[in-house]
């Protein structure tokens, strides 16, 4: 098929023009029908099955110019399909098919032009053929095509705007001659219908506009026609054409100011939310027509917005439209995880979780805390819709903490009890976690593909199961600090050696008095019974064998592995953990470092390098072959720490979007203080850090290392050398100066010496 292309583009540019002209006519002029009918149907095929499908993002971050969706080849392959049986010299010749309205083919050549401009842009940039344009491209091309300097990030926005809007106009055509082909091959199977006052045509499960008459023209109830129309989609189960979706487009350039305000618009615009079926379908079909921009003009502002993220794939309004069909799937009870599913079966008043969704990412478009800004946002929303004060402060709250859950159980300890209950304290209610938890799955879920690893939704359950007995019922503030005391965990720790483990009274109670004299004291809240003993043994065996240095154990879970490494006399055990692991391309995630004297337990979790918790165990055993090799000094650290056995497929990401920061909080804990470290993400980063932190004699009780696709947050639990947190401003400023200007694209060559 793509010889057969490369012919029907075929044009004169050198040599025997006769000739060409022959070659036009004795080759081009008879190509076999059959054969043209059998591609057409093919490109017919791929087609539809890229632009009627409604669950798929229209805009990328990154997108491929040539074969993503809206792009070149979607325009060859219509153009294509018309120049054999009409002899088109150019995409312009398309303006003859009845399909188009006057100007949208001038609109697609012009978005054709650009993008073959930005293509050519990036070509020049890289000296190299590329269809992908990167996010480290974008700069370069926006000041390239003239829309300001690379430096200034407005100068992305408004090219990738323009690109934008271009896809969209792509998009819309296409949709209407495809559209074109199904009722013309399909009209004589149609039907007309009615809905109220309302006429429609129907082929199959698609409604088109009717073929008599006109739709929303009476300005006198074009507010209730389109929004019963939109009703209509959602109670039929219908496909919606692209000529119908054309006549919602010029219909919304209708819908006034007043059109928000009218009580009927509110009216059924809650109606569609309540209707526990194909909410997000809907709402994605009035975004597109411009309706729902018309309604919320709160979201209509993050059209085409983009992110400039790594982290994010799709932009503000597609990325949003997404949550909401995850919200399609947990109402048709198909969501791949049962207990977020069964969590959703439990909850009430779903509107408000989409009305939040809808305005979660809506404060981007300004600059600062987005979540504050969508927080206001929902109260003059709520006002607008007539929500009470109770709902408008649930769907407030779903916005200004969506982001809540992913930073606790990413950036904190989920085993401190004292973090549960303020969590709790936050939430307020069992049915605001339920639909904080739901919020936060769907929408981390939705950045892009393979975001939501086995990792994140683990600890995301973890964190929403410890919170549940802290919140006794449904209504808000109806907490309770619940939880076992100390003495309580410590018989019921007894009580699990002498039933479960068959252990008797006396090597029992050392055994509690072990876990009890192990700090940090929440040794006993985070590790299970089993651990503690397994613990215990090891400690054990190093004390019996003062030749054994180190005690390495592997546990496989289906969401990561952890590692137990106890060791005795050996400080620098953080750094030998962190340098192995780094080196096998693994992800480190968690690290906790608890001490009993001179023995100390260091527990990691880890996955691989996709999120995955499937590593093979040659990894692990090579894992701690490396730790046992530094020990015994038969291998350097810094021969290791920097360097990774496998490809790493990651692109590096642009400084210019990773803003470097430090920040300390002494309040959270009484005895110690927790720094955060945003940097951009390389090999051997927590390594450095850690050098650094124990070149200045800190402890570290807790590490959390959050990753995404820019940039490294990482959490320090750390404490002075005496146990106390940091409190000098001094050391404090040493610290963040050492972190801050660590040289990322520099080998460190010696040393630091504990």
């Amino acid at each position: 098929m793509s010889t057969y292309h490369a012919f029907l583009d075929a044009r004169f540019l050198a040599g025997s023009k006769s000739l060409f002209e022959k070659f036009k006519t004795n080759f081009l002029e008879k190509l076999p029908v059959k054969l043209t009918k059998r591609y057409n149907e093919i490109k017919e095929e791929i087609l539809t099955s890229r632009f009627l499908n409604e669950e798929r993002p229209i805009l990328l971050s990154e997108p491929n110019l040539k074969t993503d969706l809206c792009g070149l080849r979607d325009i060859q392959y219509m153009f294509w399909m018309e120049k054999p049986f009409r002899n088109l010299p150019s995409l312009s010749g398309l303006s003859i098919l009845p399909a188009f309205q006057r100007g949208e083919i001038q609109l697609l050549q012009e978005a054709y032009d650009f993008i073959l401009r930005v293509r050519i842009a990036m070509h020049t940039i890289t000296s190299r053929k590329t269809d992908r344009l990167d996010l480290n491209l974008q700069q370069e091309v926006a000041e390239y095509l003239g829309y300001g300097k690379k430096e200034e990030l407005s100068s992305v926005e408004k090219f990738m705007h323009v690109l934008y809007r271009h896809q969209k106009n792509i998009y819309f055509i296409i949709r209407t001659y495809l559209d074109s082909i199904l009722e013309k091959r399909g009209s004589s199977k149609g039907e007309n219908f009615s809905y109220e006052d309302l006429n429609f045509f129907k082929i199959g499960d698609t409604v088109f506009p009717p073929t008599t008459g006109t739709l929303f023209t009476n300005p006198h109830t074009i507010y209730r026609d389109v929004m019963l129309s939109f009703r209509m989609i959602q109670e039929k189960n219908l496909q919606v054409s692209g000529t119908l979706l054309n006549e919602f487009r010029f219909a919304s350039n209708f819908l006034d100011d007043d059109f928000k305000y009218s009580s009927e618009v509110n009216e059924e615009f809650l109606k569609i939310l309540r209707t526990p079926s194909q909410r997000g379908r809907i709402l994605k079909l009035m975004h597109e027509s411009g309706v729902l921009g018309a309604i919320l003009p709160e979201f209509g502002a993050c059209t085409n917005f983009p992110l400039f993220s790594y982290h994010h794939e799709y932009t503000v309004d597609e990325h949003t439209l997404l949550i909401l069909h995850e919200l399609d799937l947990l109402d048709r009870g198909e969501f791949q995880d049962e207990e977020i599913q069964k969590t959703y079966n439990e909850c009430s008043k779903i509107e408000l979780l989409a009305l939040a969704i809808l305005l979660h990412d809506a404060g981007k478009v300004k600059e600062g805390d987005h979540s504050e800004y969508g927080a206001e946002l929902v109260v003059s929303l709520g006002d607008r819709l007539g929500l009470d004060e109770e709902d408008t402060d649930l769907c407030r709250f779903l916005v200004e903490k969506h982001t809540l859950m992913s930073e606790l159980s990413s950036k904190r300890d989920i085993g401190d009890p004292k973090l549960i209950l303020d969590f709790a304290k936050i939430v307020g209610s069992r049915e605001r976690l339920r639909k904080l938890y739901i919020l936060t799955v769907i929408d981390t879920k939705s950045v892009g593909t393979g975001v939501l690893t086995n990792w994140k939704s683990a600890i995301l359950n973890t964190l929403y199961q410890n919170t549940i007995p802290y919140l006794a019922g449904d209504s808000k503030d109806n907490f309770e600090e619940t939880g076992p005391t100390r003495e309580i965990q410590l018989e019921n720790l007894k009580n699990y050696l002498i039933d479960k483990e068959d252990l008797n009274e006396e090597i029992s109670k050392s055994i509690v008095e072990f876990a009890n004299q192990v700090v940090p004291s929440s040794y006993l809240n985070t590790v299970s019974n089993r651990k503690i003993l397994r613990n215990f043994k090891s400690i054990g065996i190093l004390a019996q064998n003062p030749t054994f240095k180190t005690i390495f154990e592997t546990e496989q879970d289906p969401a990561f592995v952890t590692i137990d490494v106890v060791t005795s006399n050996q400080p620098e055990i953080l750094l030998d953990l962190s340098c192995a692991i780094s080196s096998e391309g693994l992800s480190l995630l968690g690290m906790k470092s608890y001490a009993l004297g001179e023995y100390w337990i260091t527990t990691v979790q880890l996955t691989d390098s996709t999120g995955g918790g499937n590593i093979p165990q040659n990894k692990l055993d090579r894992v701690e072959n490396k730790l046992k090799s530094i020990s015994s000094g038969n291998l350097k650290r810094e021969s290791i720490a920097f360097q990774r056995t496998d490809w790493n497929p990651r692109k590096p990401a642009p400084e210019s979007i990773v803003n470097r920061s430090i920040q300390f909080y002494n309040e959270d804990l009484p005895d110690v203080t927790i720094m955060e470290v945003r940097m951009p993400d390389v090999v051997g980063l927590v390594y450095r850090i850690l050098q650094i932190i124990l070149y200045l004699d800190l402890k570290v009780c807790y590490l959390r290392v959050s990753t995404s696709a820019d940039y490294a947050y990482d959490s320090f639990y750390l404490q002075t050398s005496n146990g106390c947190k940091l409190e000098d401003q001094n050391l404090l400023l040493k610290l963040k100066e050492k972190i801050l200007t660590i040289q990322l694209g520099e080998q460190i060559l010696e040393e630091v010496s504990i």
